[in-house]
């Protein structure tokens, strides 16, 4: 059971009326706590209604911004890194409930446990108490960073390089995976840019996307586009 006194701080901070419903209680439950069902379904949930409830304020909030530019602030808004910061605004971290194993491998400080407790969470919240309780969490965390334009943009390096590529002729780019290290729940990747068999650049990241990522980021370098 999750913990009533951290819920109620919850409720008390953000002017809810949150219960510790099965669905609830679902939210804040990871894959390795026992034999319960985990959170799962609901981040699947959770994570299209964040989306859609962010691309509306967008729309509404930035009539002056073009499609790419919605785009990519809904990139910067929804994403691991920002999902996991609204978890631990909230105090979501300290309710999760974790197997014994990651707890003491820090899945409670581990982004993408927390990006998928933040999305599990409001899915449970949208299918218990409605649409209008969910955005009235985002007016409090969410929406307030995207008037501030507080996080530094998402630069997309992949793009960015395939399209300087693409400049001089048809190319045969590929993502090669090197290396992979750690245990199950911490891996570490490390991925290199590969053009017609020569390596432009190596990146490293916590999932196959950030590795692959950071190695479009080095070959920007090594071909001098970008500092």
């Amino acid at each position: 059971m999750i913990n009533l006194e951290l819920l109620a701080e919850l409720n008390r901070k953000y002017s809810l009326n949150i219960e510790p419903k099965p669905l609830i209680v679902k939210a804040f439950t990871h894959s390795s706590f026992g034999e319960q069902e985990s959170n799962e379904r609901l981040e699947f949930l959770g994570d299209s209604v964040l989306g859609m409830l962010v691309a509306t304020y967008l729309y509404r909030h930035f009539p002056h911004f073009n499609e790419g530019e919605m785009t990519k602030m809904r990139a910067t808004y929804v994403c691991e890194d920002a999902n996991s910061q609204y978890a631990k605004e909230m105090g979501l971290d300290k309710m999760i409930l974790l197997g014994k194993g990651e707890e003491l491998s820090g899945a409670r400080r581990r982004s993408s446990t927390l990006s998928d407790l933040f999305e599990a969470f409001l899915g449970a919240v949208y299918l218990e108490y409605g649409i209008d309780e969910v955005k009235k969490i985002l007016d409090q965390v969410v929406f307030p960073h995207l008037l501030a334009n507080d996080v530094k943009p998402f630069i997309d390096y992949k793009s960015r390089l395939q399209e300087a590529l693409q400049a001089d002729g048809p190319t045969r780019l590929v993502y090669r995976l090197d290396n992979v290290e750690g245990p199950p729940h911490n891996r570490l990747f490390t991925m290199s840019a590969v053009l017609d068999g020569v390596k432009l650049g190596t990146g490293v990241g916590r999932t196959k996307k950030e590795a692959t990522q950071d190695a479009a980021r080095e070959a920007l370098k090594t071909m001098a586009i970008i500092k």
